[in-house]
């Protein structure tokens, strides 16, 4: 119940959720709807006029996402800060910038006694600059949220568990991608459920095949490692008795087994998203 959780307790859960929404409610609340939204939409010009940049993501649409995923924010964090100075207290942007400090640190593959007393210090600060929040009215009733609450688990359980990279649930939200996500996108999205099972079972069948296919030796062994790498040919080497239709040994090899390199084809199937729609056009002109 207390396990790190950094894609909906960190990156979409307080960033996202709490610390984004809260910069929007006091911009609306400090300069009322109209001159805020017209800040609102500077804060967007700013993410836009981002210089390109490796590793940095270009928002053409600014900071309204039709839906959010763990990667916009990830990518946002990276420009939120300087689109957002001057629009609102230093104290606030301080507050942003100490979680996103912690956010780091806890992402980390590797986390050792350094790393943990840098993630202590990024979260007392975080603890001491969201108060901002209260005394601006964003947030008068505190800040009792439970996804802000576990942060004060990360160190702890950092300690007996390892790096929370390693414990996210971004592992099952995988799972979830391939068991829902992409048949649901392979549909016609019209009453899917029936479409969405029914690639579930046909890729289910493929897959036990290739197994099957795999212990019979029609398959190399590794092609169940590797399932989207794209046709490839490969070679396995077979014993086999080189003779003619008397049965007089055609490679004078004494009758023992004579190695050869059979070829094995692997292939990985892939069913479409939707339906392929083509467009025919008939030439009814007459010479």
């Amino acid at each position: 119940m207390l396990s790190p959780d950094l894609l909906h307790q960190l990156i979409k859960g307080t960033f996202k959720d709490h610390l984004v929404t809260w910069v929007c409610e006091y911009i609306i609340m400090e300069h009322g709807e109209a001159h805020g939204n017209k800040i609102l939409d500077d804060i967007d010009r700013r993410i836009n006029a981002m210089p390109s940049f490796p590793n940095l993501r270009h928002f053409h649409e600014g900071r309204n996402f039709k839906q959010w995923t763990g990667k916009d924010s990830k990518a946002l964090m990276k420009v939120y800060l300087s689109a957002i100075a001057g629009h609102v207290p230093d104290e606030m942007v301080r507050a942003v910038g100490t979680f996103i400090d912690v956010c780091y640190i806890a992402r980390r593959s590797e986390i050792t006694e350094s790393s943990l007393k840098m993630f202590d210090k990024a979260l007392a600060k975080f603890y001491e600059h969201r108060e901002i929040f209260r005394t601006t009215g964003v947030r008068p009733t505190g800040f009792s949220l439970p996804r802000q609450h576990s942060l004060s688990h990360y160190r702890l359980m950092m300690q007996e568990f390892g790096a929370a990279n390693g414990v996210c649930s971004s592992i099952t939200e995988s799972r979830h991608i391939t068991a829902v996500k992409k048949p649901w996108r392979r549909s016609n999205h019209y009453n899917a459920l029936h479409q969405m099972l029914l690639t579930n079972q046909r890729l289910d069948k493929l897959h036990a095949a290739k197994m099957r296919f795999t212990e019979r030796g029609m398959l190399p062994p590794n092609s169940l490692k590797t399932p989207d790498l794209p046709e490839t040919v490969v070679t396995r080497t077979e014993y086999v008795h080189n003779v003619d239709e008397e049965g007089i040994d055609l490679d004078l090899n004494d009758g023992r087994p004579f190695p050869r390199q059979v070829e094995l084809v692997e292939g990985n199937v892939v069913l479409a998203r939707t339906r392929s729609k083509f467009n025919i056009c008939f030439d009814h002109s007459i010479s």
